[in-house]
């Protein structure tokens, strides 16, 4: 199985902890909201929910010491890595995460997302119907923790990394 391979590690999609195998789309690393991205990826996975949880995850293997953030925004949960090498890597996934007193924040989704120390998830839930999954992953060099949003750089993961923005 052949996998992505990132400045932080290899990167694995796993259903409940299990690694399957996966198809990598390689988006533009050039436009006007990302234009110093080094690269720009989407993985989609289809999942027939089975009115079990289940989490549907996009992890990487550490080769190297780094520092997360959350980066949420509209419709967009992602996650920022920034690497001892002056790498960020972002890895989102479309959802609005959440439950307020037991209930969902949205009605717009039927599945939940999960910050994990070393990827994002999707939470999978009984009442779930979607079937497809995508995970956007974005890298830049040149940025580190201390210099957010220095000259937009910094940005630039966030919006690459959004699975909703076309390849």
């Amino acid at each position: 199985m052949e996998k992505l391979t990132t400045p932080f590690g290899d990167i694995d999609v796993l259903i409940d902890e299990k690694p399957i195998p996966y198809s990598v789309q390689k988006g533009s690393d050039n436009d006007v909201l990302w234009p110093n991205i080094r690269h720009r990826y989407q993985i989609v996975i289809q999942f027939i929910p089975d009115g079990r949880e289940h989490r549907l995850s996009c992890v990487f293997s550490p080769n190297c010491a780094y520092k997360r953030a959350p980066e949420s925004g509209e419709s967009l949960e992602c996650q920022g890595f920034y690497g001892a090498q002056r790498i960020k890597m972002s890895i989102g996934v479309e959802c609005e995460a959440g439950y307020l007193d037991g209930e969902r924040v949205s009605d717009k989704y039927d599945y939940d997302a999960d910050y994990l120390d070393n990827g994002m998830s999707y939470c999978i839930l009984p009442d779930t119907k979607t079937e497809r999954y995508a995970f956007g992953i974005a890298w830049i060099d040149d940025v580190g923790w201390d210099d957010q949003d220095d000259n937009n750089r910094d940005i630039q993961t966030w919006f690459a990394a959004d699975p909703t923005f076309r390849l």
